[in-house]
């Protein structure tokens, strides 16, 4: 089973997700602040990290920075936030992210990137290939749930 990292601050929105991912078929973890994730990341080795941007102690983007320095830097990341400040889909892509989403976001776009990410079989008829602009603007466009 593919385990995957949820890394919010926000437990509402964290424990949505993690709901979707084990119903999904992932073992879903979740973390609401960034020393915990550290934790978890490098004792249970996710697959997957889905991190959101903002939050009170560490920003998400420190928190990548943190794992690629330990070593944990072949995990697929994607980003997710609240906040449409100039650059921040820049500063994803540089650290390297597997897709980025802004809030409220279509939780479907995002299981189905998950989907893609992980090379899992039952992704059936998923988006194809996205680039982070791409996904963005798909699903900044299409948001029709929040997962708080």
């Amino acid at each position: 089973m593919k385990k995957v990292l949820i890394l919010e601050d926000d437990a509402k929105t964290a424990s949505a997700l993690a709901i979707r991912l084990r119903a999904a078929g992932y073992d879903a973890m979740t973390a609401v602040d960034p020393a915990f994730g550290v934790l978890l990341a490098v004792t249970h080795r996710p697959d997957l990290i889905i991190s959101d941007i903002w939050m009170p102690i560490t920003q998400g983007f420190t928190f990548v920075r943190q794992m690629q320095s330990m070593g944990v830097d072949r995990v697929p990341v994607i980003f997710i936030t609240a906040s449409q400040k100039t650059g921040l889909w820049e500063t994803a892509m540089s650290l390297g992210a597997a897709g980025y989403f802004e809030k409220p976001y279509d939780s479907q776009h995002l299981l189905a990137r998950v989907k893609e990410i992980l090379n899992d079989p039952a992704s059936g008829n998923g988006p194809a290939e996205l680039d982070g602009r791409q996904s963005l603007t798909e699903d900044s466009e299409n948001s029709l749930s929040d997962l708080t």
